[in-house]
């Protein structure tokens, strides 16, 4: 290449280099607004889920069940709200606007339900309604950024997840100061009304991309020369895509949202006997993990490529999820490895999502990642048997299985999984 060309370094496999290309395209107007909107609904999805792993175990022992029942309760609603994610691709005629609204004020209501419940009959219809309410956050804001800002597609889906984890990393601390004040059913209904007045940013503030200019340009399938559509059966034929299907099948016993936010509040709680408080403390410490890490390691799969990456999260994610049951009750020692199982845990899934993303060139986003999430909802059972595993026989072996499945995981990419598309190539339509 003669110096100061504007062509792509190639890599071995005839794809132009993440380093040299990531980056070097504009934003164009409208781009960050969107990232940052789309990414603060996903805050207030995470408020749901995290609020309700601090009151998990308050509520359990009010209404005298163990964590096996709320594993079941849990997987089955897991379960449900992931399949659910497969109709994003058949519900394009709505916007996302309408479906991120309706999905926030769906959760608020789900959180003033479980607020009210003289039982686990109601806190578990609650918390499945809430599910139900739940599914687009994740397929179709994702293919909201994706399809907008496809040529940073790496930082976009890290900034939606991390604004998701600063969801993760607030609502504990909130929930756990009301406990510690009043009681679980106040913290449910304040964080409910904080949801539906957050839900309103939302309805006034997501915009589709327009349709000339740059972003118009950017996420149209012919964009880029060569490019073609394809269907989503066919590019599930390929092998890398099945691969990191799998992949997420295992490691959603050990990352992020539902399992994380579940079984290290009850960690603390039950096996460590720590105050309501503190352990709002030591949860946000871990979502402060949360926050910082996934915009570095996607910044940074866009320019290395997400294979690299990814095999750093697993090995250092499996040492940190084992390392948080063996290190005692020293809560500095606990805080210092729980802002790790933070940092790696809750970096894995827009990595891989990415990933996929790559994969599923020529595909329409929305089916794209309505199918990535509903793979996924298979995940869920993990929650159920990590209930029984903690209910049997203790929480090192429910920690321990976290931990195993991200080695696992390592493995199955290296065996199976290439770098696809290269993170400057539009691969979504």
């Amino acid at each position: 290449m003669t110096r100061g060309s504007s062509a792509p370094a190639q890599t071995g496999e005839g794809e132009p280099d993440a380093g040299a290309t990531a980056g070097r395209r504009p934003w164009a107007p409208g781009d960050r607004e969107q990232v940052a909107v789309v990414s603060f609904s996903h805050t207030i999805q995470h408020m749901y889920v995290a609020s309700l792993g601090v009151v998990y175990p308050f509520a359990l022992a009010d209404f005298h069940v163990s964590y096996a029942v709320l594993g079941v309760i849990l997987g089955a609603a897991g379960v449900v709200g992931g399949l659910l994610q497969g109709i994003a691709g058949i519900v394009r005629r709505y916007s996302t606007r309408f479906l991120l609204g309706m999905q926030n004020l769906g959760m608020a209501v789900a959180l003033g339900i479980a607020a009210v419940s003289p039982g686990i009959g109601l806190f578990a219809f609650a918390r499945v309604f809430g599910t139900l309410a739940s599914w687009p956050q994740h397929p179709v804001g994702s293919a909201h950024l994706a399809k907008r800002v496809p040529h940073r597609r790496g930082l976009v889906l890290a900034a939606h997840t991390t604004g998701g984890n600063v969801g993760t990393l607030v609502a504990p601390l909130i929930a756990s100061a009301v406990i510690a004040a009043y009681s679980w059913r106040w913290a449910l209904g304040l964080i409910g009304v904080l949801m539906a007045l957050g839900s309103v940013i939302t309805w006034t503030r997501v915009r589709p991309a327009p349709r000339t200019g740059p972003a118009a340009e950017r996420s149209t399938p012919g964009a880029k020369a060569g490019a073609t559509a394809v269907s989503l059966r066919q590019a599930l034929r390929r092998r890398q895509a099945v691969a990191i299907l799998v992949v997420g099948t295992i490691t959603a016993a050990g990352r992020g949202v539902g399992v994380l936010t579940t079984y290290i509040p009850a960690y603390l709680r039950n096996a460590l006997h720590l105050h309501a408080i503190t352990i709002g403390v030591l949860v946000a410490v871990v979502s402060v993990g949360a926050v910082a890490a996934p915009m570095v390691g996607g910044h940074l799969s866009d320019r290395i490529g997400r294979r690299k990456v990814l095999y750093s999260i697993y090995a250092l994610g499996a040492l940190a999820l084992a390392g948080f049951v063996l290190v005692g009750s020293d809560l500095l020692v606990v805080g210092l490895v729980g802002l790790c199982v933070g940092m790696f845990s809750f970096s894995e899934q827009p990595l891989r999502q990415s990933f996929f993303s790559d994969a599923m060139k020529g595909v329409d986003a929305r089916a794209a990642f309505g199918m990535y999430f509903a793979t996924q909802s298979v995940g869920a059972l993990w929650i159920t048997l990590l209930g029984f595993l903690v209910t049997d026989v203790g929480f090192r072996a429910a920690f321990f299985t976290m931990a195993g499945s991200f080695v696992l995981a390592g493995v199955i990419l290296a065996i199976f999984a290439r770098d696809a598309a290269r993170p400057d190539a539009p691969a979504l339509s």
